[in-house]
């Protein structure tokens, strides 16, 4: 099957730093067509021969011989025997190679060279005409673009970094006049593909803009990975702040429990250094080093004595959890009874009902609503674990409704965890087959698997590539991925890469 990804779009627009981040990701090989005009702009500069004269160029170019080569799946472009690969970003071979590139000699003699290269092997393939002309039929097209005065200031960037003077009008005058000539040029101009995704990195990261990529990529295999799949804020921010003490150089340093419920995670951080207290581990009393408090949270009591002990002390929790601290202690102080919905095991449940200051209580099951027996005037604040089911909140919010005390419902279930549980459901419903991707100690991650095998009969909880051995994929499957809040990216990229290998 087809899998060519082809990018096309204007200069500066990040095409070849994004190419060589998706050919990576995916294990393809990168094609660089603008190395390979650059080359032959090489080839007519060193000839003294100008685009201008066509025949010259004809002539030229039946002597001139063009080839790439791999090694350690980097490009390398091989002129006459000579590799030039490192003398092809100069800025006189560039716009000699936007104006040569225009030539039809030019682009037939290197036509066949990508055709074959796209036919050969999968590759992710760069350049102006790529989705147009050289692979029409590619599986993806992308035309990458962004604006000029942000590709002006990129370019400006690189020439600073590389101990130049450049000036940044001239650089966006020069960028109008490539686009002109590009968008104008009489054979192969510069446009985007009719069933080509338009993506402006503009305001994008490099890694945001190779997600999308990848997002679609699967997509046009019948693989739909979730948009909210994987690291949720919360998650992402305690491990942010996790890395900052190690990269600060602070020794030892400890977290009170798993930092996220992810063993991988946890197992890399514990290569660094990171030591891993087991629930109800004693702290030594020396007080040196570094405790981080996990994004579950812990009870105000616990941070008190770890800073008097003389720990210093990095509170990764998440701020969604901190709100519900806040609200437990408000409203308990206020005279109301907590009730929290949610599993009374759960780290980050000990921590906030250890916020209250009177009376709670955590229930988690419908039966346990219905048992739950308080004093008729009972003034009473019910809040949710942030991982909790919505449904299953709303349903407990009713049974406890029904027994008509004086109840303030707080719906804390952070959004994240809502649009992840909404836009699961969803996809369950429009899939033959549905993977979970996380651990099984990962509280929201089960109530995810819940969701979709309640939908998706087809539905299997994965927590590493062997449990995906015994899974007949079939190539005309449509196949839903989604993963917890604790669930890195590149483990859900393993999975997708896993099935895309087993349909194909």
């Amino acid at each position: 099957m087809n899998q060519t990804i082809a990018i096309d779009g204007p200069a500066g627009a990040g095409k070849s730093t994004i190419a060589k981040r998706v050919s990576n990701m995916l294990g393809y090989h990168y094609v660089d067509t603008g190395a390979m005009y650059r080359t032959l702009a090489l080839a007519l500069l060193r000839a003294g021969i100008s685009e201008k004269d066509e025949e010259a160029v004809k002539k030229i170019l039946v002597s001139t011989e063009v080839r790439v080569r791999y090694e350690d799946s980097v490009q390398h472009m091989i002129l006459n025997g000579e590799d030039v690969t490192h003398l092809l970003r100069k800025e006189e071979v560039g716009d000699m190679a936007s104006r040569s590139s225009a030539l039809a000699p030019v682009r037939e003699k290197l036509l066949d060279l990508q055709q074959q290269l796209a036919e050969s092997m999968p590759v992710v393939m760069d350049g102006r005409d790529i989705g147009t002309v050289v692979v029409p039929d590619a599986l993806l097209k992308i035309y990458l673009t962004a604006s000029v005065a942000v590709r002006a200031q990129r370019r400006y960037k690189e020439l600073v970094e590389k101990g130049e003077t450049p000036v940044l009008p001239n650089i966006e005058a020069d960028i109008r006049e490539r686009d002109e000539r590009d968008m104008n040029r009489p054979i192969a101009p510069l446009r985007q593909a009719e069933d080509a995704y338009l993506v402006d990195s503009s305001d994008l990261t490099i890694e945001e803009v190779c997600d999308r990529i990848i997002r679609l990529f699967y997509g046009a295999l019948g693989i739909t990975i979730a948009e909210n799949a994987g690291f949720c804020f919360g998650v992402r921010r305690a491990v942010r702040m996790l890395e900052e003490s190690i990269e600060n150089g602070e020794k030892p340093i400890r977290t009170l429990g798993p930092i996220i419920h992810n063993e991988t995670v946890v197992r890399s951080m514990e290569e660094k250094g990171v030591i891993t207290l087991k629930d109800g581990a004693s702290l030594p009393t020396d007080g040196k080093g570094t405790v981080v408090i996990r994004s579950h949270g812990v009870g105000p009591d616990v941070s008190e004595k770890l800073r008097g002990m003389g720990y210093q002390v990095v509170d990764a929790t998440c701020p969604f959890v901190q709100k519900i601290h806040e609200i437990v202690r408000r409203e308990s102080k206020a005279g109301r009874l907590i009730i929290l919905i949610g599993d009374p095991a759960h780290p980050e449940n000990i921590g906030t009902l250890a916020w209250a200051e009177g009376p709670c209580i955590s229930i988690a099951s419908a039966e346990e609503a219905k048992a739950m027996k308080l004093p008729k005037d009972a003034r009473i604040c019910v809040v949710a674990q942030t991982t909790f089911d919505r449904e299953k909140f709303k349903e407990l919010v009713e049974i406890i409704g029904e027994k008509e005390y004086d109840m303030l419902v707080l719906n804390t279930i952070c959004h994240a965890t809502d649009m992840r549980q909404t836009e699961a459901a969803a996809l369950a419903d429009s899939v033959d087959m549905m993977l979970v991707v996380g651990s099984r100690s990962s509280s929201n991650t089960q109530k995810l698997y819940d969701i979709c095998k309640g939908r998706c009969a087809c539905t299997s909880y994965i927590q590493s590539l062997d449990d995906l051995v015994t899974i007949t994929f079939r190539s005309d499957s449509r196949v839903g991925i989604t993963a917890g809040a604790s669930t890195p990216n590149n483990i859900i990229q393993e999975v997708a890469g896993y099935v895309r290998r087993a349909k194909f």
